[in-house]
């Protein structure tokens, strides 16, 4: 499956198509990226098993949040 190469949200230039494929749901190039210090904040969320009101301890694992930055487009 052959990804097609769409716009940059931020600068305006070219998205490889080697990285939409890698990540489909990119919207900024390579250098963009990295100027933003990345394109996600990525979030550990614990996930609570037990009932509540329940004294017993039921230990779940753990969960990622990805929230994505705000993209402001480069000036």
């Amino acid at each position: 499956m052959t990804s097609v190469p769409r716009p940059c949200a931020r600068c305006g230039g070219e998205i490889p198509a080697e990285r939409v494929e890698a990540l489909p749901d990119t919207q900024v190039c390579i250098r963009c990226s990295s100027e933003m210090g990345g394109e996600f904040d990525v979030y550990v969320v614990s996930e609570r098993i037990s009932k509540d009101g329940s004294l017993k301890k039921n230990y779940g694992g753990y969960a990622t949040k990805k929230v994505r930055k705000p993209i402001r487009p480069k000036e």
